[in-house]
């Protein structure tokens, strides 16, 4: 598989899982009631949530897994590539409001959807994903260098 397909199919599974992990957590938030956050006992309350309700819990563990893929996608590919890739997370994001936790998602919100999606087809269409190659043979374990360089700059 080339790296270009794989960096997709992570990042594409990494802001799935994202934007599920956000919709749960915010579909348990709203279920709890609004939180005063200025009494600390309600800081407690938060915290133990996490693993007393099931959907923050495994809105957590999807949003780490998204943490472990974009670290994945991160060591192959240059931060100004994924990042804006991640942008995904937006178009899943409203679509999910819309359908599962039945929000009324404007067309304000959905042209500036669009906008996202116009964005990240540009930065997909780079085709150069990697600037700087990473030389684990160096003596030093390791080194990052230029890959625009020629041979005789190595």
């Amino acid at each position: 598989m080339g790296q270009s397909v794989k960096t997709f199919i992570v990042i594409f599974f990494a802001t799935v899982s994202a934007a599920v992990g956000e919709a749960l957590l915010s579909y348990a938030m709203k279920k709890g009631g609004q939180m005063d956050m200025t009494a600390p006992s309600q800081w407690l309350h938060l915290i133990f949530s996490v693993i007393r309700n099931p959907y923050i819990f495994a809105g957590v563990v999807l949003l780490g897994i998204y943490f472990y893929l974009y670290l994945a996608a991160l060591s192959w590919a240059d931060f100004s590539f994924v990042l804006p890739l991640t942008a995904m997370t937006y178009i899943f994001g409203a679509v999910l409001a819309k359908y599962f936790l039945n929000e009324d998602v404007s067309w304000f919100r959905w042209i500036g959807t669009i906008i996202i999606i116009i964005g990240i087809f540009f930065v997909a269409m780079d085709s150069r994903q990697r600037t700087v190659n990473y030389c684990p043979d160096n003596k030093d374990n390791g080194s990052y260098s230029n890959s625009n360089q020629g041979e005789e700059g190595k």
